[in-house]
């Protein structure tokens, strides 16, 4: 049983780093000079090794159900679960950051580049961050992820409304309200899983009520 539970555990990690790499992959087409053609392939390669992870990980859960069936955690599964699609869903949007790239957009010059790679950076630490406390009982670890998730979600939800409401002049102001909006979606999905992981069942997902 724990030898099953800590497969799904190094499974889980082992998405993330898969999901840092697309991240990192990603980003680095945005605001950089990295050349698409040369990363597509690794960037799609590396999707569907965390999707495959994901569909892996759903069948250990089956194994250990039926295992232990008779003593079965259900909450425990269920948080598991939350926590790889959640991992799973980071990969679909690095995807959707690539698609805005393929369009010509790119975010690599101009006066915003320092904070688009702050952004860049402090999105990546979240991710590892959450990594870091999917193998630490550490419960204040993942409430400080959680808090500093909600915060720059909360800041970028005021970018995308700016745009929105046509208040900042900017070159591409479509591909920038996409570019944060699927950031945001990114860091709401770290989050998520981080309340997988000290959250009750019923409160997952679930921060603001």
């Amino acid at each position: 049983m724990t030898d099953l539970l800590d497969s799904i555990d190094a499974k889980l990690s082992e998405m993330l780093t898969n999901s840092m790499h697309a991240y990192d992959i990603t980003m680095n087409c945005l605001l950089g000079d990295t050349n698409l053609e040369t990363v597509r392939e690794d960037l799609y390669n590396t999707d569907k090794a965390i999707n495959e992870l994901h569909r892996e990980v759903r069948r250990e859960m089956i194994i250990h159900s039926a295992v232990n069936s008779r003593n079965l955690d259900i909450p425990l599964l269920l948080s598991y679960m939350t926590m790889s699609k959640d991992i799973e869903r980071i990969g679909d949007y690095c995807k959707n950051l690539f698609e805005i790239a393929e369009t010509g957009n790119s975010f690599a010059k101009g006066d915003d580049l320092d904070t688009y790679m702050e952004l860049k950076n402090d999105i990546g630490k979240l991710i590892v961050y959450l990594q870091s406390c999917l193998n630490l009982d550490d419960e204040s670890k993942v409430q400080d992820l959680i808090t500093l998730g909600s915060s720059l979600n909360n800041d970028l939800d005021e970018k995308i409304t700016a745009l929105l409401e046509d208040k900042e002049k900017i070159q591409y102001p479509v591909a920038t309200t996409l570019f944060y909006r699927y950031l945001k979606r990114i860091v709401s999905h770290i989050v998520n899983a981080a309340t997988a992981i000290i959250m009750p069942t019923d409160q997952i997902d679930y921060l603001d009520e």
